[in-house]
């Protein structure tokens, strides 16, 4: 009964959390999430990350993107199929590894219930199910240390890495942990150095790969600088949690102590006669939330909280386990448990904005309305220019350009994409020139200007745009790109976004236009009698 009980847990989060994160697509994606759509728009176009583009550490990322448009098609619908079923099954491995620790389903629904309340973003999906996966991995290892069950943390540290590096590195650290605290027999350490060393095996290929492209210090700079960017504009933040209303503050703070009180637990049960076992599969989880939180809880809250909740709801549903486990004060016990979840589940579900979320899903209607909430998800995100899909006022204005620029250029043409704009190549349904998804974000060197003339070299790129919010950073950044855009495009057109934004649309003034747009009076290039719609 325990094992229906526990894989029918495991079926009801993941139907439930996949199909409320798809209804939720009801305003679309977030502006960063084009980042990695346009990623795999452009390996559907035959480019490589790395060695055709300029890619910050996130290659199964923009793999896993192009897949799902290659089997259900170059549609938002696609991507929004792969992120609901990643996070149901992030909140099914979210059950599975919380029942495996504590033996009860209930508490794995009560942690995937917080999970899918704190409401990560779409582009979050990755540190929803590697996490859930590889704490339940480092668990399954515990209960059953094999040959197998190790191979299998190897292969899940790989992919985690290639989603994105950092995960990689966490989840190798609570894997290399739970490799060491196993109980069986034999050396724990040298478990230890075999297991660092398949990991390395099994990654060689691709660091090989990068070592031929780019070279694995010039990669690992690009890397480093690019994050110091986001780091730089996004750092960590203590505020005060006693404020009226201050939901996210309180949240950081439980997110916090989570693993610290977990600590203490285990250091009180250290003479326990289960305590080895119980560290094999607790410690590692510890490690990884502390790392996760230190890593990914910074500013702002709103869009960060969401990113460190697996390791810590886990916890959660630990301590109250053992607190109801517990024979001496298990009143007290069980009683500070229950306020520990009235508490953070008020902060989640404030920092979450669960009850906006659920009405955005069209789930206050009545279950009846079901159907067609999804019908109506599934017709919008099939629309290009859907309006409850378009992400910002930016791209509401684009759509005429994004038209016309199916109409006048070829669909292998590409577009120069200056600013702080990933979501351009996507709408416009067109490959990103010089090797950079967008400008804004990535760092500069005088090397990597000249490799991205060296592929405007080889591109045909008959339109740029500019936003006015980064024209100086532009001209001070990459002078020479600079330089060839004035040399080589002419203004046609000053779009108005808002008072404080305008985009700059300007043309190759290279390539032959012989007649202009009967809608727009924008040139149509010769290029467009190659299979332009």
């Amino acid at each position: 009964m325990a094992s229906v009980a526990r894989t029918s847990a495991i079926a009801i989060a993941f139907v439930v959390a996949a199909g409320f994160r798809f209804l939720c697509l009801r305003n679309g994606f977030p502006n960063d999430h084009f980042m990695h759509l346009a990623g795999a728009q452009q390996m559907l176009r035959g480019d490589w990350p790395t060695r055709d583009f300029v890619d910050p550490g996130l290659p199964l990322m923009f793999a896993l993107s192009a897949a799902a448009e290659r089997v259900l098609g170059s549609t938002l619908f696609a991507e929004g199929v792969l992120v609901a079923v990643a996070f149901g099954a992030g909140a099914a491995f979210t059950v599975a590894a919380v029942a495996r620790l504590t033996g009860s389903a209930l508490l794995g629904l009560l942690a995937a219930a917080f999970e899918v309340a704190v409401f990560p973003r779409t582009y979050g999906y990755p540190k929803v199910l590697i996490y859930a996966a590889a704490l339940w991995l480092f668990g399954r290892y515990a209960a059953r240390p094999s040959p197998a069950w190790r191979w299998a943390i190897v292969l899940l540290v790989a992919a985690a890495f290639l989603f994105r590096h950092d995960h990689g590195l966490f989840v190798f650290a609570g894997g290399l942990i739970a490799v060491v605290l196993s109980p069986v027999d034999g050396a724990s350490f040298r478990r230890g150095w075999m297991f660092a060393a398949a990991c390395f095996v099994v990654l060689l290929p691709y660091l090989l790969f990068v070592q031929v492209e780019t070279g694995l210090w010039a990669y690992l700079q690009t890397g480093i600088e690019f994050s110091q960017r986001e780091a730089s504009r996004e750092g960590h933040v203590w505020p005060n949690p006693f404020l009226a209303g201050a939901h996210e503050a309180r949240l950081l703070y439980e997110l916090h102590l989570l693993p610290l009180v977990a600590a203490i637990v285990v250091i009180a049960k250290r003479r326990d006669p289960k305590a080895l076992i119980m560290m094999a599969q607790i410690v590692p989880v510890i490690v990884v939330a502390l790392l996760v939180n230190t890593a990914f809880l910074r500013d702002p809250l709103s869009t960060r909280l969401p990113d460190a909740i697996v390791p810590d709801v886990i916890l959660g549903a630990w301590l109250i386990a053992q607190a109801w486990a517990t024979v001496r004060a298990r009143a007290l016990l069980v009683a500070c448990a229950a306020a520990g979840v009235l508490i953070i589940g008020t902060s989640t579900l404030a920092a979450g904005h669960t009850a906006e979320e659920i009405d955005r899903a069209g789930l206050m209607t009545g279950y009846r309305q079901v159907p067609e909430r999804f019908r109506e998800r599934h017709a919008q995100l099939l629309d290009r220019f859907s309006e409850s899909q378009i992400p910002n006022d930016t791209v509401e204005k684009l759509v005429p350009f994004f038209r016309y620029v199916a109409r006048c250029t070829a669909p292998d043409d590409r577009i120069l994409n200056l600013g702080y704009l990933p979501e351009v190549p996507v709408f416009a349904r067109r490959g990103f020139a010089g090797g950079l998804i967008y400008f804004g974000g990535y760092p500069s060197s005088d090397a990597r200007e000249r490799v991205v003339l060296d592929r405007l070299g080889h591109e045909t790129v008959p339109l740029a745009i500019l936003g006015s919010d980064f024209t100086t950073e532009f001209e001070q950044r990459f002078p020479q790109v600079a330089a060839h855009v004035r040399e080589h495009y002419r203004q046609v057109s000053d779009v108005q976004i808002r008072d404080d934004l305008h985009l700059l649309i300007l043309a190759d003034t290279r390539l032959s236009a012989p007649m202009p747009d009967s809608e727009t009076g924008f040139p149509c290039f010769d290029s467009a009698r190659r299979g332009a719609k």
